[in-house]
């Protein structure tokens, strides 16, 4: 099987030192918010009421497989149609006992994303920073860490998320999960995506942009993992090239689905 590697810059208090990791494993993790048992509750009864249909899981958080081949750091990548959409995660990096964080956006195909859990993941390039933190750096601030990103569509930009990773699971949390515990080293897992702003649907409105845009669709997207701590962040920006999309001559999803056999 193919190798593949990413070069990282790894920022200590120390200094920079760069450092390639052989990609071995690539995941994400959906429904990552730190009240696990209010979602559970919240999941279940979604399930209760749509059934097979449901976009909720059967747990949470819920780990997802990306193929390796998928993780970048270009700044511009090309995309299947004009509805692929971005969300700033924290991405953790884990070879044998070290553990790093950068950034990222765990890319989907929202158009996909109401129908399917995974296969949206599969259809877009996952981006990341080329710069990485030790963890053990801001373990003990870990909450205090924010996420922010923005959206630039039709020349406006607009804020997408600004919070504080308090709202997600720990890392720790994450890495504990036995799913997780079983990826191959070394291991990349996008840690879950932090609440999108309501503003962002105000901005929608004020400049009367496509409403996708509350869902990080749009032609330029940038995330930041700001330490307030120790005064400094992690940056990364891309641009997604739409190519090949027959988005007009679909009347529906109902019609784009419509040959496929119901199953119980």
């Amino acid at each position: 099987m193919r190798n593949y590697s990413i070069a990282m810059n790894i920022e200590s208090k120390a200094g920079v030192n760069p450092r390639t990791f052989e990609v071995g494993s690539v995941a994400g993790a959906r429904f990552t918010a730190r009240d696990v048992d209010g979602l559970r509750q919240q999941m279940d009864e979604q399930l209760a009421k749509e059934g097979h249909f449901s976009s909720a899981t059967h747990t949470n958080p819920s780990i997802f497989r990306i193929a390796r081949y998928l993780l970048t750091q270009d700044t511009e990548f090309e995309v299947q149609g004009t509805m692929t959409g971005g969300e700033g995660e924290v991405v953790a990096i884990r070879d044998g006992d070290e553990i790093f964080i950068s950034v990222g956006s765990d890319q989907c195909d929202r158009e996909l994303d109401t129908i399917f859990p995974d296969k949206p993941k599969q259809m877009c390039p996952h981006p990341m920073a080329t710069t990485a933190w030790p963890y053990a750096e801001v373990k003990d601030h870990w909450d205090d860490l924010r996420i922010q990103s923005t959206v630039t569509v039709q020349g406006h930009t607009v804020p997408l998320q600004d919070s504080r990773l308090e709202a997600l699971v720990t890392l720790e949390y994450l890495l504990d999960m036995p799913t997780v515990r079983s990826l191959p080293d070394v291991a990349f897992l996008y840690c879950g995506s932090s609440p999108f702003l309501e503003s962002a649907e105000e901005a929608v409105k004020e400049h009367d942009l496509s409403p996708f845009t509350t869902w990080g669709v749009g032609d330029a997207f940038s995330v930041r993992l700001f330490d307030p701590v120790l005064e400094r962040s992690i940056e990364h920006s891309f641009v997604p090239v739409p190519v090949g999309d027959d988005l007009a001559e679909r009347q529906s999803k109902d019609r784009a689905l419509s040959n496929f056999p119901m199953m119980d």
